[in-house]
C-alpha cells in the first residue's frame, strides 16, 4: 500500500494538528509557543506530561510554523531514546544532524527527543557535551 494511502487511513495521523492553534487543551502554552514562533526565537523547550496532551504535535507544529512546509523535515529531527537510547544516538545521530547548517536560511535547527528520561547516563553526558 503506498504511504500516502496508509496515512490517510490512519486516524490520529488524519486529524494530527499541523499548526499550534490546532493544538487544543492547552491554550496558555500554545498562546507562548505562538509567540516563540512569531519573534523566530526559540529557547531551549522542556515538554512533558501524560500521552495524549499533544507535546509531539506542538513540536512538530513549530517546525512547520518556523521552517515552513517545503522545507521542516529538512531542519527537524525526532528521535525516540525510549527506541534508540545509548550514548551511540548522541554520537552520531544528534552530533550529525547538527553539524550542518540549517537548510533555506534558517537561523537554527530542531531537535525533538521524544521519550528523553529513558537515556541511557552515558547518552546523557554525552549530550550535555555536544
Amino acid at each position: 500500500m503506498e504511504d500516502s494511502k496508509i496515512k490517510e487511513e490512519i486516524w490520529i495521523e488524519k486529524y494530527r494538528p499541523v499548526r499550534l492553534n490546532q493544538v487544543a487543551g492547552q491554550d496558555d502554552i500554545i498562546e507562548r509557543l505562538m509567540s516563540y514562533v512569531a519573534t523566530k526565537n526559540l529557547p531551549h523547550l522542556l515538554f512533558s506530561g501524560p500521552p495524549g496532551v499533544g507535546k509531539t504535535a506542538s513540536a512538530v507544529s513549530i517546525a512547520r510554523e518556523i521552517f515552513g512546509e517545503e522545507l521542516w523535515r529538512e531542519n527537524f529531527t525526532e528521535l525516540n531514546a525510549s527506541d534508540e537510547r545509548g550514548i551511540d544516538i548522541v554520537r552520531n545521530k544528534i552530533k550529525n544532524f547538527a553539524k550542518t547548517a540549517p537548510i533555506g536560511g534558517a537561523p537554527f535547527k530542531i531537535i525533538f527527543l521524544d521519550e528523553a528520561d529513558a537515556l541511557t547516563s552515558d547518552a546523557q553526558s554525552a549530550l550535555r557535551r555536544t
